[in-house]
């Protein structure tokens, strides 16, 4: 019998439903978080977030971000793996650790900013379904913006370089993140208060956001047809990773590949990725992991004459 081009076999078939289940495995803790702490508001007649409601989902979100990184290195380990991918993985954890503490201050300030927005809101419909829809949404667009701005400045590139400078992809890539920019990076959320989206509703769906797109950093899980086209999965996110040319600055989305399709910096996995920088550090380090761009950047900064050069040179694309 033909094979037709679309068409799997039964081997390929089973393959594609483990993973399937692998993934939705990895979701179902903040899936369950999501329904059993949305819950009625006092005196509203829809759906808000209470302050209980954030501190359990990022108390379970965090466990469960933990867990899945200590099983994942428990079994690198047991495939007796290169020294340089453990302190890779350890100056990752390292990283985190500092990273999950700045975050803990950074929510207070959100919050304290997100409320002093919201208090001037155009208006405040009650948090109804659509009201979630659109929050969901907005706050996708707008972690696409901010991962845009990332990549195509220097400003914002400094602290994001972080992320992508580890040679390696799995689970501990996700704690690589410069705590850094959570200083600031909260700021940009802070218009959808102002246009009716509750201050509690944007730090759910940031918590949410940020635990879906820790698991998503891993290569034990291929690709799933559909779901990658319309989700930020670990084969879009590989892509994301890697420094090929043609997958540099592509699949931005938070939780939805919607916006990458829509300004064309989607980019499906075609060939394996090459992960790191196009000029990588090779340190494990966790300062000049974090710091080094800063540094490069101090140095030439210093050396540019006028003001509308140096700003070019903030906002203009890195090398």
């Amino acid at each position: 019998m033909k094979k037709f081009p679309y068409m799997f076999t039964s081997k390929e078939f089973l393959q594609k439903i483990k993973y399937l289940f692998v993934f939705f495995c990895l979701l179902a803790p903040l899936v369950f978080c999501i329904f059993l702490n949305i819950h009625p508001a006092k005196n509203q007649t829809g759906l808000a977030v209470s302050s209980s409601t954030m501190y359990h989902t990022n108390v379970i979100g965090t466990s469960v971000l933990f867990a899945a990184f200590f099983l994942e290195f428990f079994l690198i380990l047991l495939h007796r793996p290169d020294r340089k991918m453990v302190k890779d993985t350890m100056a990752n954890f390292l990283i985190g650790i500092g990273t999950i503490i700045v975050g803990v201050i950074e929510k207070g300030s959100a919050f304290g900013l997100y409320s002093f927005a919201y208090a001037i809101a155009i208006f405040k419909p009650d948090p109804h379904w659509w009201v979630w829809i659109i929050g969901f949404l907005s706050c996708d667009f707008m972690h696409y913006a901010y991962h845009w701005l990332g990549h195509m400045t220097r400003l914002f590139w400094a602290a994001h370089v972080t992320h992508h400078s580890s040679q390696y992809f799995n689970l501990s890539t996700g704690l690589r993140t410069n705590g850094i920019h959570l200083f600031y990076r909260f700021v940009f959320w802070s218009p959808l208060c102002i246009l009716g989206i509750p201050p509690e509703m944007i730090l759910f769906i940031e918590s949410v956001t940020a635990s879906q797109n820790f698991l998503v950093h891993t290569e034990k899980i291929g690709k799933l047809p559909v779901l990658d086209w319309i989700f930020n999965t670990p084969s879009n996110h590989r892509v994301h990773h890697g420094s090929n040319p043609e997958y540099i600055d592509k699949n931005l989305g938070g939780i939805t590949m919607i916006y990458d399709h829509l300004f064309g910096t989607y980019a499906k996995e075609t060939i394996p990725p090459t992960y790191g920088i196009t000029h990588n550090i090779d340190t494990n380090n966790p300062l000049k992991i974090m710091f080094h761009e800063h540094l490069g950047m101090a140095g030439k900064f210093s050396k540019i004459k006028g003001t509308r050069a140096k700003l070019y040179y903030l906002f203009s694309k890195p090398q």
